[in-house]
This record gives C-alpha cells, structure tokens and sequence, in this order.
C-alpha cells in the first residue's frame, strides 16, 4: 500500500461517493492523510486484503453513516474491524437513517443539514487525538488465550458489555446448540466466538454455520448466516427467509428492523436483546426451526 505516513481511514458506500469525496479533501487540506478505497488500493492488488491491511494500519477511522452506509456489508466489517482493533472511529452522519447496532451507543458529527460547520468540527474533533504514529494493535483480544473454547470464552464475555447477563445467555445458547446443532465449533482470528453448524439433507456443500455468537468489545452479539444457507433448499425460497427475517424483526426494538437486503447477508443481533426468558426461547426455536428445515432438504 502506498500511504506510509499515519493516516485515517475513510469507511463509506460507493453511493455515498459524491460526499466522501468532499470530506476526504477537506480532511486532506486540513492536512490529514486520508485513505480512500477508490484511491489508496494498487491495480492488480486483493481488494479484501489491501482494505484489511488498510484498516488494521490506520491511526483512525471516519465511517460515513447514511441508509447506504447502514446497508453496505463492506462499511460494517471495516468499522467492526476498527472497533476490534480499538481504533479511534468517529461517525459522519449523513441523513437520518438510525445508526447501527454496533455504533448505536457512539457520537457522531451530524451533517444531515450542512456538511462545511459539521467538517470543521469533525477536524477540530481530529486534530485533538494523537496520529504521530499509527496506533498499535493486536490481532487477540486482551484476556483470552489464542484459541477461544467453552473454558475461556465465556469467562471474557463477562468482562465486556452486559458482563454476567452477556455470559449467562451465551452459556444457554452454547448449552442449546450443543445439543441441537450437529457440531458447535469455536474460533475467531481478531474476535472469539462459537458458531453452531448443521449439514443440510442431500447437500454435498457439508457443514453449514446457522448462527455464531460473537464476543465483539463494545457490544457481544449473535449473527444468523443467511449468507451460507440462502442459496440451500428450502431457504432458496426468497420468501421463507423473509419470513425467518421477519421472526427476527419482532426481537428487535423498533426503529432497529433489519432491512430485506439482510436474508442473504448475516444479520446480527445484540446479545442483551435476548435478555428475557421469552426473547431467548424466540430466538432457539427460529434457530431450530431453520436446522430441522436445512436437515430436511430433499
């Protein structure tokens, strides 16, 4: 990658282009060195691995938020990236879409109504943090060993958000799972977690990931893998996964629906929003219901 000095990293939808142009030369004439994807990466380089390199390198991140942004599979795993390497990430808010999960407890520099005040703050808000050196990371989150497993993963859920509530629904779900799922695996290269996988019927594609608990820092949460089974019978049917998508809707708060665009990507959810005996139940018997459908293929 050619940027060597520190630099921020500029998170946006390519639908968003017009205004993250805009910033990034305001933040560049404001003598900050931005990276921008349709500039920064080499012809010829591995678009995935030039962003993760890009991400795990910079000294902080700016996410433009915006429906498109909300929507953008790309915009939530680099600002999940950042928020695993505990980057400095600060938020452009460009309509009124809710913010993610994952950003929803976070500031943001408000540009709905103008885009020249707000940018003068976000810079003054910039120029108070330390980018003389790109900020050290590890690729393992403090207090866990290198492979995530039941002895230690839930142990460090109960340090992060939620503590003791976060844990004991993690052991409930890994207890259900383990008894449900055909294989209960653990893992997680920046960030542990447990993923519950099931082989569908006739499908020679094998084990299949239903949902994966997730022991992200700032906010544990579950994560269900339309993405892996949407292309498997029954779940081709564009219609049943809205209806599986729609049975998730009815955990979440209002305002906070997951748009249609999510059956074939992998929604998550906030651990504590299945901190009721009712919402967890919910969520086991959707769980169930799509493994016994996957294990029913014909």
């Amino acid at each position: 990658m050619a940027t060597k000095q520190p630099y921020i990293f500029l998170s946006h939808s390519t639908k968003d282009r017009d205004f993250s142009e805009w910033l990034a030369d305001k933040l560049r004439k404001a003598e900050f060195d931005v990276w921008v994807d349709v500039d920064s990466i080499p012809d010829g380089s591995t678009w995935p691995r030039e962003i993760e390199k890009a991400v795990t390198d910079c000294a902080a991140m700016v996410v433009v938020m915006s429906k498109s942004g909300r929507e953008s599979e790309w915009v939530e795993r680099e600002t999940l990236l950042a928020m695993d390497l505990r980057k400095p990430l600060f938020i452009a808010k460009v309509d009124d879409t809710p913010l993610p999960l994952h950003l929803i407890n976070r500031q943001f520099t408000d540009f709905r109504a103008k885009w020249e005040i707000p940018a003068q703050k976000l810079i003054r808000v910039l120029r108070g943090i330390p980018l003389e050196k790109p900020f050290e990371t590890t690729r393992q989150p403090e207090n866990l060993s290198p492979e995530p497993n039941e002895r230690n993963i839930f142990k460090y859920l109960a340090k992060l958000p939620g503590g003791r509530q976060n844990e004991l629904i993690a052991r409930d779900l890994y207890s259900w799972a383990s008894k449900h799922a055909d294989s209960v695996t653990f893992g997680g290269k920046l960030t542990p977690a447990f993923h519950a996988r099931v082989r569908a019927g006739k499908s020679d594609v094998g084990e299949i990931t239903v949902f994966s608990l997730w022991a992200y820092p700032q906010q544990p949460a579950v994560q269900v893998n339309f993405l892996y089974f949407a292309a498997i019978p029954p779940y081709d049917n564009e219609r049943l996964r809205l209806s599986t998508l729609k049975s998730l809707n009815e955990l979440l708060p209002q305002g906070e629906q997951l748009n249609q665009n999510k059956t074939e990507r992998r929604p998550t959810l906030a651990l504590s929003l299945l901190s009721t005996a009712d919402k967890l139940e919910t969520f086991k018997d959707l769980m169930g219901e799509i493994m016994d459908n996957l294990r029913s293929e014909e």
